[in-house]
């Protein structure tokens, strides 16, 4: 949703607040506020931004690498367990692609064909889209699929429904309202700085791949949704001030 990531500088805190001062660089998360020059969140819902990621980075970090691992703990993927991402070159899906990498599961990532490249380099097996996707994913894991984690709905969904045996380890980021006929999860826990600090930290250091697919201005967000809305595309879209 809209509004929901930031990144900016401190301009204030209030009485008793310690750890955050003004002047801090920081990256954060709210609820639909933060089209703004100005957002007034909790101390506890930002994090230090590290000098080495840029501010379009920080800015739309959070939504990505939040939901990815909230989704991943939902899954319960651990080390050996293949895992099957679609919609894998969003900020969604490249951010679960590198962090059930990092707990050891083998990721078969769905996508356009020109960003199959991205998806190797961040540690996927990249397979197309379209007719004749069940057979190309059983094909790449004979031995099965233990989670799938569907970031675009309709067909894709489906296939997982096919090569996932647990239903429960099923996530969908996209058909929220089928999901309880399905017998399939959606996204459950609450962000926290914590987990943002983290992979800001692994970003800095070179560990983890946050890109970004373009900057808007504030005032062109209008053309950043129609951009968004096209479905296509690697990475975030973000907005600056």
């Amino acid at each position: 949703m809209p509004g929901n990531e930031f990144a900016g500088v401190v301009d204030q805190v209030g009485p008793g607040v310690t750890g955050v001062a003004p002047g801090s660089e920081v990256l954060g998360f709210s609820r639909l506020h933060a089209y703004a020059e100005y957002i007034v969140v909790p101390a506890a819902d930002v994090a230090p931004k590290p000098a080495k990621v840029p501010w379009e980075v920080a800015g739309g970090m959070t939504a990505g690498v939040q939901t990815a691992e909230l989704a991943l703990d939902g899954l319960r993927v651990t080390a050996g367990e293949t895992l099957l991402v679609h919609g894998a070159a969003g900020s969604v899906g490249t951010a679960a692609v590198q962090i059930a990498r990092r707990r050891g599961a083998t990721v078969i990532g769905t996508a356009r064909e020109v960003n199959h490249d991205h998806l190797r380099e961040v540690g996927a097996i990249p397979v197309a889209y379209g007719e004749g996707l069940f057979d190309r994913v059983r094909e790449l894991a004979p031995g099965g699929i233990d989670a799938g984690l569907d970031g675009a709905g309709g067909h894709a969904l489906e296939v997982s429904i096919e090569l996932v045996e647990d239903r429960t380890r099923i996530v969908t980021l996209v058909e929220h309202g089928k999901a309880a006929e399905l017998g399939v999860q959606v996204v459950q826990g609450e962000r926290t700085a914590e987990r943002l600090g983290r992979y800001a930290a692994l970003y800095a250091a070179g560990e983890f791949a946050f890109p970004v697919r373009r900057a808007y201005r504030l005032e062109e967000a209008a053309d950043a949704h129609r951009e968004i809305e096209t479905g296509h595309g690697r990475g975030k879209v973000v907005l600056t001030l």
